[in-house]
């Protein structure tokens, strides 16, 4: 029998943060991480890069150059396995996708554009685990901060 992948999204704006995002996904399957300007505005000649737990370089996107395609410095982790979705840069969307997740890339993500004339970050947490067909998702916001439990 096989087991589906559970996905949640949550939208919070956070003052002067962009926005705050939690997805779940089941371990090998691909999980999207959003990460949307609202301004709806063409990001081709834009900079963005996300970052996982403040440090590791998930991907990096610089006027049409990624990493593998002329960029360094991603992450080992990422490699071959994050992609973003070229034809949705022109209304301003830099999501992109983890292939095949894996446990270890639960964590802390921000999507950064650095360059705009006013900055924007969104964050976005990924949890990661084995998911079954009958799951209780909970979710609870306290003070701006997101909680989500799942039982099984």
């Amino acid at each position: 029998r096989r087991t589906s992948c559970c996905s949640v999204f949550i939208v919070s704006e956070l003052e002067g943060a962009g926005v705050s995002d939690c997805c779940v996904s089941s371990k090998e399957e691909d999980a999207i991480l959003p990460c949307s300007l609202s301004t709806k505005e063409n990001i081709d000649s834009k900079v963005f890069q996300w970052k996982k737990d403040g440090q590791k370089k998930v991907f990096i996107y610089d006027a049409g150059q990624t990493n593998g395609n002329g960029l360094e410095g991603q992450n080992e982790q990422f490699r071959g396995r994050v992609f973003h979705f070229p034809d949705k840069l022109k209304v301003g969307d830099a999501s992109i996708v983890i292939k095949r997740t894996k446990v270890t890339d639960s964590g802390n993500y921000t999507c950064d554009f650095p360059c705009l004339q006013s900055p924007r970050q969104f964050h976005v947490e990924l949890l990661v685990g084995e998911c079954f067909t009958e799951t209780l998702i909970k979710i609870n916001l306290y003070s701006d901060i997101w909680t989500i439990t799942i039982l099984t």
